[in-house]
């Protein structure tokens, strides 16, 4: 009886330690890794003028192509944005994105635009297509 409790009792020690061990060792690793809401993930501010700015968090990045400002009437306006970098996307391929925030320049603007966008995760998680409707101060 004293043998199988002592064996018991070194058992569960030796698990407590390891545990704690690989909690040390690897952190979170085990956890499901966070994804930002979209609304983190890019973050668009009211437009200056004609100049839009989207703010893109550490670990997504924007699609170039996936971005652009339409009017009321859902004519694409002409933007003028930063180079774009290619990158070996898992579903589209070789496609230009932006990691680093993104000012977007509207060519004739009206006061009402709406601007889509859509971006990624790194950890592999792709947002939804997104609109947002803008008002143009002038």
């Amino acid at each position: 009886m004293q043998r199988t409790l002592r064996f018991l009792t070194v058992t569960s020690m030796l698990f407590a330690t390891l545990q704690s061990h690989a909690a040390g060792t690897f952190g979170s690793s085990f956890e499901a890794p966070a994804i930002l809401p979209v609304d983190q993930a890019f973050q668009v501010t009211q437009p200056t003028g004609s100049t839009i700015q989207i703010s893109v968090a550490p670990g997504t990045y924007l699609y170039d192509d996936k971005t652009f400002v339409e009017d009321v009437s859902g004519q694409r306006l002409n933007t003028t944005r930063p180079d774009a970098h290619m990158y070996d996307d898992p579903i589209f391929g070789m496609t230009p994105i932006h990691r680093q925030d993104v000012t977007l320049s509207v060519d004739a603007a009206t006061q009402s635009v709406t601007l889509h966008y859509q971006g990624c995760a790194d950890v592999g998680f792709c947002y939804p297509p997104q609109q947002q409707e803008l008002s143009i101060s002038r």
